[in-house]
């Protein structure tokens, strides 16, 4: 089931153009094809993307009059994220070289199952990624249904920009889940290696060439999600920046809409409830990052009861001194924690917003 949601995600990320790698049979590949048409597709985004807004904004404005700082917060959410997708789709090499740090780590981890049979995903693993594939499908639907409620006259050519636009935006949506499958995909091979050495040390005698062999495919999971970091660190700062302007200026228009006379109560609690989706999307990303350096250093306090052996010995001092620590950019650290200092600082600035509101309707 997961196999198959990814390899959706994918076909939709190259529909985009977000990547132009392809995932069949659980390996990344690149045609002559794809490789020309997510190249079409980026330039195609950022030259019509910019107009399309334009037009967004246009629409809007002309639909009634609103207060000048609804109007502001609009174009500034609005070249906020298109910012974000200029950089994203320019930066598309970066990520499709992410993908070939992954695939050779994903065939190893995957001969190593078939070699000693695949285990049942634990729940904290199997959890979050089919909630994450619901959340990033409802929010990129939501997109959708939006733009098709802006009023405006329903033709071919209509209907082809909204598509188009809901695309573009949905590029936002789309790049943090490709971040969020690497990581889990290594949390998933920390959890097998966890599972793997709790097997030989349960044996008799310890298999100390299997226990090599698990230490080294352990320190290549480490190397690789390093690497991750490294190569996602700017896109996920650019990615983070849109979420917080997102969550602060559409906090402000829920809670004007919310007393405008002119709002359909069903559309107010479905914005709360498309927010609120959002907000749990990106708390998903962090709960990853804190999964993966959770199984990279499990504690091995019961390996003291049994067999213990030099090999042993210098793995657990390997273990200690090898802990993963996953920094964006060297700015901050990826976990649990990170999700709640931003929604605090999108709560602060919020309440700032709507001082400002108040204080220019006085």
């Amino acid at each position: 089931m997961s196999n198959s949601l990814i390899q959706l995600y994918f076909g939709y990320a190259l529909a985009i153009g977000i990547t132009s790698n392809r995932f069949v049979d659980s390996t990344f590949g690149q045609t002559c094809f794809s490789k020309w048409y997510a190249l079409a597709v980026n330039v195609a985004t950022l030259v019509l993307t910019p107009r399309l807004l334009w037009e967004s904004r246009n629409g809007f404005q002309g639909k009634e009059t609103f207060p000048k700082l609804i109007l502001i917060t609009f174009q500034v959410r609005y070249l906020v994220a298109y910012g974000v997708i200029a950089y994203t789709v320019l930066s598309r090499g970066f990520r499709d070289r992410a993908l070939k740090e992954v695939q050779p780590l994903l065939t190893k981890l995957l001969r190593e199952e078939k070699r000693n049979g695949k285990r049942r995903l634990r729940r904290s693993l199997r959890v979050p990624i089919y909630l994450k594939f619901c959340t990033a499908a409802f929010m990129c639907l939501t997109i959708c249904v939006f733009h098709f409620h802006t009023g405006a006259e329903m033709n071919w050519r209509t209907i082809a920009r909204i598509i188009f636009l809901s695309n573009a935006l949905n590029i936002l949506e789309i790049v943090p889940m490709g971040y969020f499958l690497a990581l889990w995909h290594i949390a998933r091979g920390f959890d097998y290696v966890n599972q793997r050495l709790d097997d030989i040390l349960a044996s008799t005698p310890i298999d100390l060439v299997e226990l090599r062999s698990i230490w080294a495919l352990h320190a290549a999971l480490t190397r690789t999600a390093i690497r991750i970091n490294k190569i996602y660190g700017p896109q996920m700062v650019a990615i983070r920046f849109d979420n917080f302007i997102f969550g602060v200026i559409n906090a402000y228009w829920g809670t004007f809409f919310s007393f405008h006379s002119g709002t359909n109560i069903l559309w107010v609690a479905f914005g709360s409830l498309t927010y609120w989706i959002r907000c749990v999307d990106s708390y998903l990303v962090d709960h990853v990052s804190d999964l993966a350096m959770r199984y990279q250093s499990s504690p091995k306090h019961a390996w003291s009861e049994g067999y213990w052996s030099q090999d042993i010995n210098s793995y657990v001092t390997y273990l200690g001194s090898s802990k993963l620590q996953l920094w964006t950019c060297g700015l901050y650290k990826e976990n649990r924690s990170l999700w709640f200092d931003t929604i605090s600082s999108i709560l602060y600035y919020y309440i700032m917003l709507l001082q400002f509101h108040l204080v220019l309707r006085n």
